[in-house]
């Protein structure tokens, strides 16, 4: 037995909450209904901290031990509470599922298609589903490159997966009354209710093409809606292509913001004063719902700030989601004493950094730093991976820590933008991204100094760390001898704490683009391809 690894669980475990504590969280969105995974990146900051105390004793998990539901794929399922219950709501490409997981169920209510699209409900169904993923373990268990791209490819015409199909679903949030509204088909918004009872299907109430509520002329100019989140007046806001347009929650438009030759390919973060924070391809924005538009006015404490952007089209040649930054950004400091920031990884050419952005006033005596784009951005850190030039999962903040993950693919698919076979072939015929490094923002100097790095963490499945401010853990996803497995490091030290290998070699346990989740007892809950997971790791404490 491993007792340096032993006695740091046993530290961690009871280390004071008064600790914690100190290191303020994002404040509460009166809005959000109330569990510990409503809205997507855990919170309207968007800065994946969870409050739940997750597992610390490593286990081999087994079949036994894991419980998942057939879906094309999830980023990340969100959850609500119906009196003593559980319900668990997974959007996905297709529709949207309802599962009970009160004490250790996992069990369906209701699978249901987005309206109007039937069509493409019935195509992904659980058959094809299987099938598809079978294919892909057969050519990765036979280390088969070329077979194993191919059926990569095969999954967009079995699947229907394109442009129009794959975004549906990515980003959810569940208001306080127990609504859930997510985005599918490119333009349209979705409202879906059950009534608040936990038999009943989770059936939409409400649809709308938010899109085509904009005149024509500046309708013209937006592609797909990315990402979402809730204001704290309970407004809904939708990050599209070229624009971020403000809804009530009847989906009916207040106000939007264009972006004419700026890409919004990430979701956005909101404050408590309502300020709406947006990374474009080449500009970091910072715009203010007033309750009655949406201000890009300095008076109203709105700001745009450019950052470092590498040639346009080279990310995406270089196995990158995005053409600018690959991040949401997340949000920092939340105590009346703490400077607020606002963080994104850049697209540098010379590699990436962490960036921090003032989002309030700038310090009156704060000089602009060497080498920055404005005098807005608070420091920027270069990122130390080999090769590295956009970081796509967005960063991990809790405290004045930042943690970010290698995310580009050193040996992309040979087709730009196709993320599919880069999601399959890497860690198993080709090189995977590799690498994990914390940053500590220092108040007095106002800069980010390294604080750890762990650099053999496999980043395949681009899968924000969550880091838990009940036991100060971080936990990540990671393939060891192409094998699927999470693992939890000391957030202050980096220090290995737990692991825990997932059944089989199998590709259903893949948690690709997805968000590190876990049930309020602990189990973790996760997306991916292929299958929305559940695993009884609650006891593991």
């Amino acid at each position: 037995m491993n007792y340096s690894i032993a006695l740091a669980a046993i530290l961690v475990g009871v280390l004071s909450s008064s600790t914690l504590a100190a290191q303020n969280v994002a404040t509460e969105n009166p809005w959000v209904s109330k569990s510990s995974y409503a809205i997507s990146h855990h919170n309207s900051g968007q800065t994946d901290t969870t409050p739940v105390d997750g597992p610390r004793l490593s286990k081999d998990l087994t079949p036994d031990d894991v419980k998942h539901l057939p879906v094309l794929w999830c980023s990340a399922p969100t959850y609500k509470h119906i009196g003593d219950d559980t319900v668990v709501i997974a959007s996905t490409p297709l529709g949207i599922l309802k599962v009970r997981a009160s004490g250790e169920d996992f069990e369906l209510i209701s699978n249901i298609p987005y309206p109007n699209r039937e069509d493409v409900h019935r195509e992904g169904n659980d058959e094809k589903i299987r099938e598809v993923m079978e294919d892909i373990d057969h050519h990765r268990r036979n280390k088969n490159d070329t077979r194993l791209l191919l059926n990569s490819w095969l999954m967009y015409w079995k699947l229907n997966v394109n442009m129009r199909t794959m975004p549906s679903g990515a980003y959810a949030v569940i208001d306080q009354e127990g609504y859930h509204y997510t985005n599918f088909d490119k333009h349209n918004l979705v409202k879906s209710y059950d009534q608040n009872e936990i038999n009943t299907p989770l059936l939409p109430v409400k649809y709308a093409n938010i899109v085509s509520q904009l005149p024509a002329e500046d309708a013209e100019g937006i592609d797909t809606i990315l990402g979402m989140t809730m204001t704290y007046d309970g407004h809904l806001v939708a990050a599209a292509t070229g624009a971020v347009i403000l809804v009530d929650r009847e989906l009916q438009v207040k106000d939007y913001v264009l972006f004419p030759g700026e890409w919004v390919e990430n979701s956005i973060a909101v404050d408590a004063d309502n300020g709406i924070y947006v990374v474009t391809s080449t500009t970091m924005h910072k715009l203010v719902w007033t309750g009655e538009k949406l201000s890009q006015a300095a008076s109203d404490g709105a700001w745009s700030s450019l950052y470092d952007t590498m040639p346009e089209g080279e990310a995406k040649s270089l196995g990158a989601a995005s053409h600018g930054s690959g991040t949401t950004p997340s949000l920092m400091g939340f105590g009346d004493d703490e400077d607020r920031l606002v963080v994104i990884s850049d697209g540098s050419p010379d590699g990436a950094n962490v960036v921090a952005f003032w989002r309030d006033d700038i310090p009156t005596d704060f000089k602009q730093k060497p080498g920055t784009k404005s005098r807005r951005i608070a420091d920027q850190i270069p990122v130390n991976f080999d090769s590295s030039t956009t970081i796509e999962a967005s960063p991990t903040v809790f405290g004045t820590g930042v943690l970010v993950v290698n995310s580009t693919y050193p040996e992309p698919g040979p087709i730009s933008g196709d993320l599919i076979s880069s999601a399959f072939l890497a860690g198993t015929t080709r090189a995977a991204p590799r690498g994990a490094q914390k940053f500590e923002w220092l108040p007095a100097d106002d800069r980010f100094v390294e604080s750890w790095s762990i650099p053999d963490v496999d980043n395949t499945d681009w899968m924000p760390p969550a880091v838990s401010s009940s036991n100060g853990l971080v936990y990540f996803a990671n393939k060891r001898e192409d094998r699927y497995e999470y693992f939890a490091a000391d957030w202050k030290t980096g220090e290995h704490v737990a692991t825990w290998r997932f059944p089989d070699d199998s590709v259903l346990w893949n948690t690709w683009g997805g968000i590190t989740v876990f049930l309020e007892d602990g189990d973790l809950l996760l997306g991916g391809f292929f299958s929305i997971k559940r695993f009884n790791t609650g006891g593991l404490r």
